[in-house]
């Protein structure tokens, strides 16, 4: 009999498992880079960046000495107010008495019964104009109050203001302008910008050189070591960036240049703010003694014409032509007055030393 041959045993499968990390670990990595060479962009950028600070700082001392103007302009506007209103309130009760002159005069059968009617129409117009002035004056009051951060409706308890003396020399004055006048400094620093920023863009085309360190710490029971330390240099450059860079850079120096021609025109525009307000400072004041002069006259002039009527001299349209004359010259010396407290504010604003 013959025995079967009993095949050979095969080797059974084997698996083989090497775990890498344990179920629950950390890990952190930190990478440090400092540049060791850029073609200057670094301390452009610092530059540009400092430029623009000071411009923003001019331009701030700018509008707020513009903003101090506007509150001079309000606290004036609201003496002038009021002093119109008093020229309106005397012209009020001067038509008021003339008024009264005339009830009694035609009592007595001297004037006409249309004399009466002139007088009172005259009053009439007197005190639209003097709630005009009211009116004025609430305005004026209500608008400084909004400059002063208060309610609209808050008393105003200002002072007086006397004439100031005329400034110095206008050639003076100029130079004064051209050395405080923040916008020169403005444009100035905004043009150091722009060049600082074309400096920037050139450096995009040169090499830029980092160095670059690191520490990684893994938390890791099947690794001899959990923490290492690594360092390498980098170096990036584009030489050829489709003429970006250089576009870029073309802007910047137009703008730089721009500053410069627009600080030119800015100078000259200056120069002859300065002058203006000059020339108007001087003309104020030669207003108020002309104005003054014309007051008194008025002034006397309505004074005779009263007695004389009263005397039965003049009719009664002579004494309403001397009122008006007389307000008119009262509301010219107001404005003589204010206008020339208002000039030589503007003429500190104009040099930049409000």
């Amino acid at each position: 009999m013959e025995v079967p041959a009993i095949p050979p045993i095969l080797p059974a499968p084997m698996t083989y498992e090497m775990p890498l990390s344990d179920q629950s670990f950390a890990l952190s990595a930190t990478t440090v880079t400092v540049p060791i060479y850029t073609g200057g962009k670094i301390s452009a950028a610092i530059d540009a960046g400092r430029h623009n600070v000071h411009a923003a700082h001019a331009g701030y001392s700018v509008s707020f000495m513009g903003l101090k103007l506007e509150v001079a302009e309000a606290y004036l506007n609201v003496l002038r107010a009021r002093q119109v209103q008093e020229v309106t309130r005397e012209a009020e009760r001067s038509l008021f008495r003339h008024r009264t002159d005339v009830e009694k005069l035609l009592q007595q059968k001297i004037v006409t019964l249309n004399a009466l009617l002139a007088a009172q129409t005259a009053h009439a117009s007197a005190m639209q104009e003097r709630i005009k002035a009211d009116n004025r004056v609430m305005i004026a009051e209500a608008a400084y109050n909004r400059y002063m951060g208060r309610p609209l409706n808050y008393p105003v308890m200002i002072e007086e203001l006397p004439v100031p003396p005329t400034s110095g020399d206008l050639e003076f004055l100029t130079d004064d302008a051209m050395r405080c006048r923040k916008e020169l400094a403005q444009i100035a620093e905004q043009s150091k910008a722009s060049a600082s920023l074309s400096k920037v863009s050139h450096a995009d085309r040169m090499p830029q050189v980092v160095a670059m360190g690191g520490h990684t710490y893994m938390q890791n029971s099947y690794l001899k070591e959990e923490s290492y330390w690594s360092g390498a240099v980098g170096l990036q450059w584009t030489p050829l960036d489709g003429g970006a860079s250089r576009a870029r850079e073309r802007v910047a120096m137009q703008n730089a240049a721009a500053a410069c021609k627009m600080r030119d025109e800015t100078r000259s525009l200056i120069e002859l703010e300065v002058r203006a307000a000059w020339i108007t400072e001087h003309e104020t004041r030669s207003r108020i003694a002309v104005a003054e002069q014309g007051k008194r006259q008025a002034n006397e002039n309505l004074r005779v014409v009263i007695r004389q009527f009263q005397e039965g001299l003049v009719n009664h349209t002579e004494v309403l032509d001397a009122q008006t004359q007389q307000t008119a010259a009262a509301m010219n010396l107001c404005n003589a007055r204010y206008d020339a407290i208002l000039a030589t504010y503007r003429l500190k604003r104009a040099i930049g030393m409000l």
